[in-house]
């Protein structure tokens, strides 16, 4: 225990540079024994789209995805070993943004290093660096955002308008990368007026419209693009189906106007629940797809709108079925079933691929619907003590549960299947909080 004692003391003489090592070590450490980039259908999407970008040419697109990581893609000359040697450099930087980030919040050299120890060890942290997916770039903006609003006190009238409008710049490439996070600037804008409101209403305003700005344009121009391109006013065309993975346990309630579309849906939704595993039940959408393309001679864009419009039309009839399904995906967000994606057969060694297997399955895995747990309880206890405190006290804690709670109900609405993927990006913040709220614990039984 002494020993242990003195190691880490020693690594706490120079924790930021150590930790840097540590985050260097891993990722040299998987890159030798896994090497491989991993691919997975969504990967296509992006590809796709990063040609379109090195074209100088988005006319036509057919609106799949947003651009933000097919930019990446193309600015490589969609050379995916350069895309992963981006994304692991960003991985290196992000733990040194993390620990930068609990030091100026806390000054406390433990909570900063163990917050950046925890993330950094993580499997799923480091694997979607070598995996073709928005996750690790989100992952890094949403560090980038939130170091950002602390370093220079965002949360403060008195900020500057200069960092304001960098703010914007991050919010709008988080939109870029993930439609949803669109969501970001308006909860920022909300919680910045309504702490700031009694010191200056007009400057709180001013300053809002100003980190607003930009991601609206962002969000506008997209979208307009789409709407030329395919039809529709929406950031991805696959919205709909999203709606309709979100309808697929009551879609059989759907009125016989739209017949042909529930009568396919359903039969393969009953083929799914009889031959495939559960996970693939949310997928029912797509083995549905290439008969539904079929029967009704629509169009992607056009059958996906019209599923989104029977969903919707299914949640306003049923609003019981929804919200039932709202708490199931809001559930799996915490439960981290589909946090971590790689492909195990690339692994040259038979030992280390059983190891690190067993290492997340019993070991991280657990560990981290433990910490998504701890979070929840943490989060709730803040917001109660906040409102027994009539809403005096709105600090920057607050404003981070606000945001990772909405965004785990964001998600809840409009998308069933891999929700623990959608809690990925927050998952440094809330090992942070955590740890924050267990130090404060323990210091106070001391």
């Amino acid at each position: 225990m002494k020993t242990f004692q003195n190691i880490y003391k020693t690594l706490l003489t120079n924790p930021k540079r150590n930790i840097l090592i540590y985050a260097v070590l891993v990722r040299v450490l998987v890159f030798i024994f896994y090497n491989a980039i991993t691919i997975f259908p969504d990967t296509e999407d992006y590809i796709n789209l990063a040609t379109y970008i090195g074209n100088l040419n988005l006319f036509n697109y057919t609106g799949e995805r947003t651009p933000g990581f097919p930019f990446l893609i193309a600015l490589t000359g969609q050379n995916l070993h350069l895309v992963v040697f981006f994304q692991v450099i960003l991985g290196v930087v992000n733990t040194y943004l993390l620990y930068d980030f609990c030091w100026v919040k806390t000054k406390s050299k433990d909570i900063a290093f163990i917050t950046a120890v925890i993330t950094t060890s993580f499997l799923s942290v480091v694997f979607y660096e070598f995996a073709i997916l928005t996750e690790s770039l989100t992952y890094t903006l949403m560090i980038l955002a939130f170091w950002y609003i602390e370093k220079y006190k965002l949360l403060h009238v008195t900020t500057s308008i200069k960092h304001l409008i960098i703010l914007s710049l991050i919010f709008s490439a988080l939109y870029l990368t993930r439609p949803l996070f669109i969501y970001f600037p308006l909860g920022y804008i909300l919680y910045f007026v309504f702490k700031n409101f009694k010191v200056n209403l007009k400057s709180a305003f001013l300053k809002s419209a100003i980190i607003l700005f930009i991601p609206l344009i962002n969000f506008y121009s997209w979208n307009s693009l789409n709407k030329h391109n395919i039809g529709y006013f929406t950031s991805s065309y696959y919205l709909g189906i999203n709606l309709a993975q979100t309808a697929t346990s009551f879609f059989e309630k759907a009125p016989d106007e739209h017949q042909v579309i529930r009568d396919i849906f359903v039969k393969h939704r009953n083929y799914v629940v009889k031959n495939e595993p559960y996970h693939q039940y949310p997928m029912t959408v797509w083995y549905a797809y290439d008969e539904l393309i079929t029967a009704t001679n629509l169009s992607p864009p056009d059958l996906s709108h019209k599923l989104g419009e029977i969903s919707i039309n299914l949640f306003k009839k049923h609003p019981d079925q929804y919200l039932r399904q709202v708490f199931i995906s809001w559930k799996d967000f915490w439960g981290g079933t589909s946090t971590l994606l790689w492909n195990v057969d690339k692994f040259e060694y038979k030992v280390i691929r059983k190891g690190l297997v067993g290492l997340w399955n019993y070991i991280q895995k657990p560990l981290l619907i433990l910490i998504n747990i701890l979070f929840l309880i943490f989060a709730f206890k803040k917001i109660l003590t906040v409102l027994k405190q009539k809403l005096r006290v709105l600090d920057y804690d607050l404003f981070m549960v606000l945001i990772v709670l909405s965004g785990s109900l964001a998600q809840a609405l409009v998308a069933y299947g891999t929700n623990s993927r959608f809690c990925f990006p927050y998952f440094a913040l809330i090992v942070y909080f955590v740890i924050t709220n267990l130090f404060s614990f323990k210091n106070s039984k001391s």
